[in-house]
């Protein structure tokens, strides 16, 4: 007779499914004879000039000898001015992932409900569900206790005003709103959310520093909340959780030199973007209208372009995780890969 194992785990983790993001694999690269190098990544959303030279200059004169630390207070305190807010109302992590997880782990009980909207990063619901609690639709979103909103919405590119983001404060004052503004750096006519935060002790604000600075594998996000909210979520973090490197690579980013980059960064995403949107609409490809650096685009079939583009040396994302299998999302590159991107696309169609 065989002996029950006893339960050494949580047992619905063993079905939580990953969740499938930007990039390609190595393996999938390999079956094409390709490497990183030889493709054009349009699936990961991301400064297209790259890091800053400052920044750079920043990760190589780090002390990889220490233990991190030193340079947290300091990052702190200057994004704490940038933002107008305590120094006590701002916990950096990890990407905003990480502190979205934690944030999660704060707030959240077994049982508890979490609102996600349809068609958004995928990270909120597995990351709800990992702590216990129960997705809901945003329809649902009154007895939830924490509610998620991508500002702008990853995939979709949509962009809430000020007032309808006010407008779902007041409506929740006892719930959490979770506004996640990793994409936030390359919207042209950004409000201050952090303006809300003051009036609104329920808003907690994401933001990721490694989109807007090309630095997506050093992983390097922010979160301001009031002064509680942001004391218990650091109370959850594990120590050192934040790399030296990107601690350093934090205060380069807030210097005048790495912001101009961005900027002119966020200049040539807008011209790609209306660019792209020109061209992929001349093909006969219907573009949702986006305020963010990608563009949500229905082909017919996401995956099929996906493989199409591959051998071509192109990467888009197939957005069949976020439940849209008809559509890829498009990062905005540099003008000249995008002219590359909208041949390749015009070979397709003629095969």
């Amino acid at each position: 007779m065989c002996k029950r194992v006893p339960e050494l785990v949580r047992p619905e983790l063993l079905s939580l499914a990953p969740v499938a993001h930007g990039s390609v694999a190595l393996e999938e690269l390999r079956a094409h004879g390709l490497t990183p190098l030889d493709v054009l990544d349009f699936s990961v959303n991301t400064n297209p000039l790259g890091p800053a030279p400052c920044v750079q200059r920043a990760l190589c004169e780090t002390n990889w000898g220490r233990y991190p630390g030193d340079d947290e207070l300091p990052l702190r305190q200057q994004l704490a001015e940038i933002n107008n807010v305590s120094e006590h109302q701002v916990l950096v992590g990890n990407g905003s992932v990480d502190l979205m997880w934690w944030t999660l782990l704060a707030a959240v009980r077994p049982g508890d409900s979490v609102a996600v909207a349809e068609h958004t990063f995928g990270e909120y619901a597995r990351a709800a569900r990992a702590v216990g609690a129960q997705v809901v639709g945003m329809q649902h979103a009154s007895p939830a206790r924490v509610l998620f909103l991508c500002q702008p919405n990853n995939p979709t590119g949509e962009y809430r005003t000020g007032a309808d983001v006010e407008r779902l404060l007041g409506h929740t004052p006892d719930r959490l709103l979770v506004l996640d503004e990793a994409y936030a750096a390359f919207v042209a006519e950004r409000w201050p959310a952090e303006q809300l935060l003051a009036a609104h002790p329920n808003l907690i604000i994401l933001r990721s520093m490694t989109k807007d600075h090309a630095l997506p594998g050093l992983r390097l996000g922010y979160l301001l909340a009031s002064s509680p909210v942001a004391r218990a979520v650091a109370a959850v973090r594990p120590p050192w959780n934040v790399n030296a490197g990107a601690l350093r690579a934090g205060l380069a980013a807030l210097t005048p030199e790495a912001q101009l980059h961005v900027q002119h960064a966020r200049e040539i995403a807008a011209d790609s973007r209306a660019y792209l949107t020109r061209e992929l609409t001349r093909l006969g490809f219907s573009v949702t209208p986006s305020a963010a650096n990608f563009l949500l685009v229905d082909v017919g079939d996401g995956p099929a372009l996906r493989r199409a583009l591959l051998p071509m040396r192109m990467v888009v994302r197939d957005c069949t995780s976020f439940g849209l299998p008809a559509c890829v999302r498009i990062a905005c590159r540099l003008r000249a890969e995008c002219e590359r991107l909208i041949a390749a696309l015009e070979e397709v169609k003629r095969v």
